[in-house]
């Protein structure tokens, strides 16, 4: 499967938050979930490298039960796969902030593989570009403008206030406690008129045509998550939440951008066929390293137990006759001039 193509038209077509979606035909969306799914620093601290395994995954290898994804090529591999499909919806975007073109400064939140930061340094030559992750997983060969840093960012920041034209974070669900007070210590690092955001994916699915029932696999891995979150001190509802903790924090100008993003290719509009191959590639991809640590290392689930809720969430992502979708949010905020 290639969802990367055709090139979409630029999400915003439809507006902020787009209407009822409209499923497709019968046919043709059975004929679409029958298609296959094909599967640094160098002064970083020892206890940063030393990882851990358990199950055949990777993960960090300190603040062993608070950081509960992996960071092993399986989910790198999601991890791009969302990069891709964030800028397909974005309609090929890195970012809607109206930030000014010659941008000096930035960092990237939480960078992951650093492809967002790659891509952001390439298409802009004259911004320097931070970014930090818990994890040194990113490539030794970048711009010349991008360099990556390892250190958690929970922790107190290391870098001098009023340093940033933009600060940007993405996919953050789950890592940090209370995302209040998180916007609240960023903005003493974003320039005067400087800007942030935040762009997360829902973890609620919803339907409009009634498709999605109440006893949905998809409505119990939203309660699952939310107790794992409120077990290890970590906020799941991060797009939910992005827009008031931004405006809370002193930022102004902020706005919101919503879409629809179906589950699965079984929309009738292109382009929202096109987003919902993105999606289910993307969530086929990380299911795993996204849920496997909370239910085991947190609920206690025995790991077959797991395994089977999983599968039947993979059962559910394909089934043509469930027409569900989450938001995707993308909450923008300026930092006062005259601050």
């Amino acid at each position: 499967m290639d969802p990367s193509s055709p090139v979409p038209a630029p999400a915003d077509e439809y507006g902020p938050v787009a209407s009822e979606i409209e499923a497709g035909d019968h046919a043709e969306i059975y004929s679409a979930y029958a298609e296959s799914t094909t599967e640094t620093t160098e002064s970083l601290r020892s206890s940063i490298a030393d990882y851990t395994y358990k199950h055949g995954r990777r993960y960090h290898g300190f603040h062993d039960v608070e950081y509960w994804g992996p960071n092993d090529d399986k989910q790198q591999n999601a991890e791009d796969l969302g990069h891709e499909m964030y800028r397909t919806i974005l309609g090929g975007k890195l970012y809607l902030a109206p930030i000014p073109e010659n941008v000096q400064n930035v960092l990237d939140v939480g960078c992951g593989t650093g492809i967002w930061a790659i891509d952001f340094a390439d298409a802009n030559p004259s911004a320097k570009v931070i970014g930090v992750d818990i994890s040194p997983i990113q490539p030794a060969f970048v711009p010349p403008n991008c360099e990556f840093q390892v250190d958690d960012i929970n922790e107190d920041w290391t870098f001098p206030e009023n340093q940033f034209d933009f600060v940007h974070l993405r996919h953050m669900t789950g890592c940090v406690s209370d995302w209040a007070a998180f916007h609240k210590n960023a903005f003493r690092y974003v320039k005067p008129g400087g800007w942030v955001e935040q762009v997360e994916l829902s973890g609620i699915a919803t339907s409009d045509d009634g498709t999605l029932k109440e006893d949905s696999v998809f409505k119990r891995w939203w309660e699952v998550f939310r107790e794992v979150g409120e077990k290890v001190g970590k906020a799941f509802d991060a797009s939910e939440v992005a827009h008031e903790s931004i405006e809370a924090a002193g930022y102004v100008n902020v706005k919101e951008h919503s879409y629809k993003t179906p589950i699965g290719p079984w929309a009738k509009d292109e382009n929202h066929r096109l987003w919902g191959r993105w999606n289910r590639a993307y969530l086929l991809e990380g299911l795993e390293g996204f849920a496997l640590k909370g239910l085991t290392d947190v609920l206690r689930w025995r790991y077959d137990d797991a395994q089977q809720f999983l599968a039947e969430v993979r059962k559910e992502l394909r089934n043509p006759d469930v027409h569900s979708y989450i938001y995707l949010r993308v909450v923008y905020g300026q930092k006062p001039p005259s601050t």
